[in-house]
């Protein structure tokens, strides 16, 4: 029998509530979220050594969780270099290089597969509902360049697939599927995040704004698949 919140609704699974937030609040709150803690005792390992962070949390500074931070008790053991950060909405994330752990080493764990292609669609869902109020503000004749046809087919076409791929998560099917055989739900998420980059215009290339987001997504998708394992 499935257990009940207090209000009487089911508990939102994991990766509906990193979903959630990716799309609400932004990259590093998901990450947070899907990391598991503030400090996360073991850092998520990707096959290629390397992963993405969430650094300081705004609401929480008293919890540092920069990679290039002091140490203090509780915090990950592993070392790590800081290669990159990214000023995300919703906080900075940095790509970090993260040791490879050695035989039979427990303590550095990759992400869920299924909970990052969440995280992904939440990221992609929060660009769709951007670009919409972006192109609504921006007029076009007597209108605004949202109602025009041709845009509006295209945010339709983006909101299906989406929906789409929601419904194929939500029955399970990336459930327990290694890494390495997901990556073809990975390329139409990146496929989606571009289609909805080219909507927003020059607005889209902002390192700050949609076009770090996607390219956060993307990188997710690079850093934490195993590209040589899906050949």
């Amino acid at each position: 029998m499935t257990p009940l919140t207090a209000s009487g609704t089911p508990p939102a699974s994991p990766g509906l509530r990193v979903r959630d937030l990716a799309r609400t609040r932004g990259t590093a709150p998901a990450l947070r979220e899907l990391l598991g803690a503030p400090v996360p005792q073991a850092l998520p390992h990707a096959p290629h050594g390397f992963a993405l962070l969430p650094l300081n949390d705004p609401e929480r500074p008293e919890r540092p969780e920069d990679p290039d931070g002091p140490k203090r008790a509780g915090a990950p053991e592993h070392p790590v270099e800081a290669l990159r950060t990214y000023p995300l909405p919703g906080g900075p994330v940095a790509l970090v290089r993260v040791p490879r752990p050695g035989p039979g080493d427990r303590r550095a764990q990759p992400f869920d597969p299924s909970a990052l292609l969440w995280l992904r669609l939440g990221l992609a869902e929060g660009l769709l509902h951007s670009c919409v109020g972006h192109l609504g503000d921006r007029p076009s004749g007597d209108s605004t360049v949202l109602l025009q046809p041709l845009v509006k087919a295209q945010l339709a076409k983006a909101a299906a697939e989406q929906a789409e791929f929601a419904a194929w998560l939500g029955g399970g099917l990336a459930d327990g599927v290694p890494a390495s055989r997901l990556r073809r739900p990975h390329d139409r998420l990146t496929r989606n995040g571009r289609a909805l980059l080219r909507l927003f215009g020059a607005h889209g290339f902002m390192a700050e704004g949609p076009g770090g987001v996607a390219h956060v997504s993307e990188l997710l998708a690079d850093v934490h698949q195993d590209v040589e394992g899906a050949r």
